[in-house]
């Protein structure tokens, strides 16, 4: 039997969220900065506070997000987490006052922090098997790359005709989302589980315990490692823009790096994930793929004379690196969540993860200078290290943790 064919059809739904969140998320967003400085003559700091609110609304909300998801229910979360979204949206393509811009802002950042981390949460309970937990946050990653590759390219045909469209049907897709989750995923029993008393039936932890398990060692040992990834990915939307633009290579050579980036996930992650992973083992697969992101960032060093092929260097790795452990970073976490519902674990990684992406943006952006600078390099370095750092650290965690969980 097929992994595709073994998942339930509540998992499939899941994964196919993947496709559904990204294509209507990269529909907008890349283009909203512009919208709002060129179309709307906004300010640079009104811009800058519009996508920052945007940004701490969900990074900053993860946790909140995941807690509400293991009190409301997993399907809840998520539909509500679609509506928000799909609103937000629509508010982002029509306001032009910034009190609604900030609303609109607020709203779709809330939004994904309610709805990915009940998603990723709902996805592992309905995959209690370790095997098969690890196939369909594999297949979700693939369906990720797949929206995050298809959504630009509709919203630039939208965008040639108004921006308000964009807004429209990107929000329009979010709430069609939310009516297909209300509709397909099974309704919530309860306050859901944690993954290791679903087979048991022990009471849910009281909220003492659930910080207590937060606070647990391994628990922030693993996250904190995993941390590193967020750090070094979002360079694509820093340092390596900053690299394009002091070498003159324009739009098109950041634009190809992203395609390369996406094309390479759609490409390998299955076939990583199918026979690289199990040979290499968890722990090895993550902190290889942490290692490998991290030796991306040598490329503009290795091939300062011929910047255009280091980026595309820097893409292909980056990207390698990223389908080796990403997909695993969730496979694995229940293995840690003991008795924590799965929500606020999820929530918590990805909240802790989003501070060390901006404490890493923050150090980066003080390294690069001014505008006109060419990054240094000791940034470079820095995010080599980084990567070598969180790889070797992430390996040791995760094999030093025991018995290989199997729930």
């Amino acid at each position: 039997m097929s992994p595709w064919r073994g998942l339930s059809p509540a998992a499939r739904v899941l994964v196919a969220n993947g496709l559904a969140f990204n294509l209507g998320f990269y529909m907008l967003m890349p283009y909203l900065a512009q919208h709002l400085g060129a179309d709307l003559g906004l300010a640079g700091w009104i811009t800058g506070l519009v996508m920052g609110l945007r940004v701490f609304s969900q990074q900053g909300l993860f946790l909140l997000g995941g807690w509400l998801g293991d009190r409301l229910g997993y399907r809840r979360a998520i539909v509500w987490g679609c509506c928000l979204r799909g609103l937000g949206f629509v508010l982002l393509g029509w306001a032009q006052a910034l009190p609604l811009l900030l609303l609109a802002a607020f709203l779709t950042g809330f939004a994904g922090a309610l709805f990915t981390p009940c998603a990723q949460a709902s996805l592992a309970a309905q995959c209690p098997d370790l095997s098969q937990r690890r196939y369909a946050f594999t297949l979700h990653n693939v369906a990720s790359e797949v929206g995050m590759l298809l959504g630009p390219l509709i919203g630039l045909a939208l965008l040639n005709v108004d921006f308000r469209l964009t807004g429209c049907v990107a929000g329009g897709l979010f709430l069609l989302f939310g009516a297909l989750q209300w509709r397909l995923l099974p309704p919530d029993q309860g306050v859901p589980k944690p993954l290791s008393q679903l087979a048991s039936g022990t009471v849910h932890a009281s909220p003492k315990s659930l910080f207590t398990q937060l606070a647990d060692p391994s628990l922030l040992r693993f996250v904190g490692f995993c941390a590193t990834y967020q750090v070094m990915f979002h360079q694509l939307y820093l340092a390596v823009p900053a690299y394009v633009q002091t070498h003159g290579l324009g739009s098109s050579a950041l634009s190809a790096v992203f395609t390369v980036s996406a094309v390479v996930g759609i490409a390998l992650q299955w076939p990583v994930s199918r026979w690289l992973v199990p040979r290499l083992g968890d722990a090895a697969a993550m902190g290889s793929g942490l290692a490998l992101m991290g030796a991306a960032f040598l490329s503009p060093l290795v091939l300062a004379a011929w910047p255009q092929a280091a980026m595309l260097v820097l893409a292909t790795l980056l990207s390698l690196g990223s389908i080796l452990c990403f997909p695993l970073f969730a496979t694995v976490l229940p293995r840690y969540a003991r008795d924590c519902p799965l929500g606020t674990c999820y929530g918590f990684m990805s909240s802790v993860g989003g501070c060390a992406a901006l404490v890493g943006q923050a150090a980066v952006g003080a390294g690069l200078g001014t505008a006109q600078a060419t990054p240094a390099s000791g940034v470079w370095l820095a995010l080599a290290a980084c990567g070598v750092v969180g790889g070797l650290g992430l390996w040791r965690v995760t094999r030093t943790q025991g018995t290989p969980d199997t729930r």
